[in-house]
């Protein structure tokens, strides 16, 4: 909660010095926390007593712990100070923030356009297929490479658990005609990146008078239940995906209009704040922030940490516009949802959910399933948000958003069941041009095809298919290696496990290592020399699922000209992919030895939660958990995915599993991949992470005669 608080309000440096003191340039410039106190003012009643009554409740903890507050606060030589209310408001800013961070890929994407042209710069940032799958078929039922850098080596560390590579999540629902149970069954398992402790807690919300009574997973620094289920309904998340950040550039004169900028209308007078950033150990930073009608200045901040900004805004101003700028009313759908007990009050109260945009998954006792996305949606005069655009002739001005009741809902669909795995929630028909950064159909697809291989599916089935690491793209990709025609003998053995191969990327999987590897290669092969070196790299950071899914089209394409790399005579596909294939084979051989058994999966993809502190040598084995082999990729519905950038330790993960019986909630189960326990030493921290990386699960139970029988202990708080 420390961490956050410090996060959203940009006070980083305080506690650990000159390491924080440049993503709080960024973060004091952006406004997190600015965004929260005007949310709090803006805050209904009912809603402001639960966030204060939750607020007490820390402090009381606080207050009675100031000589025994967890080791962190030991070794930075920290105190905590009182919880206040627009501290929860702030924590679910930075949630959003990052998980709407798409302004760095408009940089990026810029840089690319400017060197490839807008049609190859397509293939390598490709549009969701027009043939779906989509959630809601129909939908009507309802460079910037040098600053990015920057940016990412100041402030990326800090942020919450979301990477580029893995940003999304699964979830799905199947009516009772679909269920063993006669019942909906309904799957959660959000992707976030992998830390320990785990940004999720387990819990049991439940009041003495019956208004409350809701279990599911929420978060240390919020109150309620953000999945899960209540006495009535059950509930689970994927992340939207929709483009709710824009850059405009601005034009400014210093000269002539100061504190200005030019707006449709004319001249117009920015707003301009000081901040003062206190540093650990250092000088404290003063930093001026501009704002205009769009947002915040955000070249003053990239400029202060970095000396150049891409090839395309350089001695440029340009501004960040985001949905969360403004006071929206997230707590208010978080409070209202806390006891929904239909779909109409579900609905209702997701009405008020601004950002993060999520798609909800929804099952009632009644036997009733359905889908709602949720979300300001922006609506664009002009352009699609991929690039930054001009911000003073008020041509590519947001005119508003989608309105609610025109976001894609389903309820009770004739297909008996409803999937989200980030997917384009509409079809080619809807009626408004909503953008986003849709992810690959390869996890879609695949769920939808395990969930239509029976005709009915029992919970089993449910933890069958959330550890499924069959990958559809190795499915339609390794056959393009299997029949190359390398000569290297050692290169022939590995190819002839590719043949026949079922794209299984289990742990003891060789196959998944050549193939893996193998494409890293390629894409390296194929696209650096086409973008240069800090570029391509560039690309590989913020193209997330993109750089997959343009290298799996590109092959489609055996003479496409990105396949030439410059050198003497024209390189085509198979001249590439079976240098890339001799290139992984010569570094696994010189890396896990010649015999080729060892060269399991899950020899060099394996997952360590680790603590922010976890990188200090003399404290990492208190607060990082063991490392553990683990089978799956980015691609995978197990999603085990890495950065581009530092392959193959996983990076983000399967955060929660959690399935839902709403024929019965003490059917429910669910795991994570730390323990309940953000204490070192606590037997209850890292606990989980066994269960979790072998499949298991741990019992949700609801009924309070059940819980009393097979609890651990009991913690009393008193107020």
């Amino acid at each position: 909660m420390y961490y956050y608080r410090q996060l959203g309000a940009g006070r980083l440096g305080e506690a650990f010095g000159d390491a924080g003191k440049e993503a709080d340039i960024v973060l004091r410039t952006v406004g997190m926390r600015r965004a929260a106190e005007a949310e709090w003012a803006q805050m209904p009643a009912d809603v402001r007593k639960a966030l204060e009554a939750y607020a007490r409740g820390v402090n009381a903890f606080i207050h009675t712990h100031r000589d025994n507050l967890p080791l962190e606060f030991n070794l930075t030589g920290t105190t905590m100070e009182d919880w206040q209310p627009v501290d929860t408001i702030a924590f679910g800013k930075v949630m959003s923030y990052d998980l709407s961070d798409s302004w760095k890929r408009d940089l990026v994407m810029a840089d690319v356009r400017a060197k490839l042209g807008p049609e190859r710069a397509g293939q390598l940032f490709p549009a969701f297929p027009a043939t779906g799958p989509f959630i809601v078929p129909g939908a009507s039922s309802g460079s910037g490479a040098p600053a990015v850098q920057a940016y990412n080596d100041a402030i990326d560390q800090w942020l919450p658990p979301v990477s580029q590579e893995g940003l999304g999540s699964n979830n799905w629902v199947v009516d009772g005609s679909k269920s063993t149970t006669g019942k909906p069954l309904l799957s959660n398992d959000p992707h976030l990146r992998v830390q320990n402790p785990s940004i999720w807690y387990q819990v049991h919300l439940s009041t003495t008078d019956g208004k409350y009574d809701a279990v599911g997973f929420g978060f240390a620094g919020a109150p309620g239940i953000i999945t899960g289920h209540n006495k009535d309904i059950a509930w689970g998340v994927t992340n939207v995906e929709g483009d709710v950040e824009d850059l405009f550039t601005e034009k400014l004169d210093p000269a002539g209009h100061p504190n200005q900028y030019m707006a449709a209308d004319g001249w117009k007078p920015m707003q301009i704040l000081t901040e003062t950033i206190k540093v650990k150990g250092g000088d404290t930073v003063t930093q001026t922030v501009r704002i205009t009608a769009h947002g915040p200045l955000l070249s003053d901040a990239l400029s202060a940490i970095s000396s150049t900004v891409g090839t395309q805004l350089q001695n440029q101003s340009f501004s960040l516009q985001w949905t969360a700028l403004h006071p929206g009313h997230l707590f208010e759908a978080v409070y209202a949802l806390q006891t929904a007990s239909n779909w109409q009050e579900f609905r209702a109260a997701l009405s008020k959910w601004s950002v993060p945009g999520q798609n909800f998954v929804y099952a009632d006792r009644q036997g009733n399933i359905g889908y709602q996305m949720t979300g300001e949606q922006p609506i664009r005069k002009k352009g699609d948000g991929s690039v930054p655009v001009p911000g003073w002739t008020g041509e590519y001005d947001w005119s508003g958003y989608v309105p609610y009741e025109d976001l894609p809902r389903s309820y009770n669909p004739p297909e008996h069941f409803i999937a989200t795995a980030n997917n384009r929630p509409f079809g080619p028909d809807y009626k408004y041009p909503i953008q986003g950064d849709w992810a690959a159909p390869w996890r879609i697809d695949r769920i939808r095809e395990l969930l239509t291989a029976k005709d009915k599916l029992g919970i089993d089935d449910f933890k069958a298919i959330l550890t499924d690491t069959h990958s559809l793209m190795a499915r339609d990709v390794a056959p393009y290696f299997a029949s190359l025609k390398p000569t290297d003998p050692k290169t022939q053995e590995a190819q002839k496990l590719l043949q026949g191969w079922d794209a299984n990327l289990s742990t003891d999987s060789v196959a998944a290592t050549v193939y893996e590897l193998s494409v890293q290669k390629a894409i390296s092969e194929t696209y650096m020399d086409d973008l240069g070196e800090d570029l391509f790299y560039q690309y590989l950071g913020e193209g997330g699922n993109s750089v997959l899914r343009g290298f799996q089209m590109l092959l489609t394409k055996p003479d496409d000209h990105l396949w030439h790399n410059g050198t003497a005579g024209k390189e085509t596909r198979n001249d590439i992919l079976t240098k890339a294939l001799t290139d992984a084979v010569t570094e696994l051989k010189g890396a896990l030895g010649d015999d080729m058994s060892a060269w399991a999966w899950g020899k060099i993809h394996t997952i360590t939660p680790r603590h922010v502190f976890g990188s200090q040598a003399i404290v990492s084995g208190i607060f990082n958990l063991s490392s553990q082999p683990i089978g799956g990729d980015n691609t995978t519905v197990s999603v085990s995915g890495f950065d581009f950038l530092a392959p193959f330790e996983v990076s983000h993960h399967q955060s929660y599993r959690m399935i839902i019986d709403a024929g019965d909630w003490n059917n429910s189960v669910a795991v994570y991949a730390t323990g309940q326990s953000g204490q070192p030493y606590s037997k209850h921290w890292g606990d989980f992470l066994p269960r979790w990386q072998s499949g298991q699960y741990n019992s949700m139970l609801f009924d309070p005669k059940q819980i009393e029988t097979n609890k651990d202990g009991v913690l009393t708080l008193t107020p």
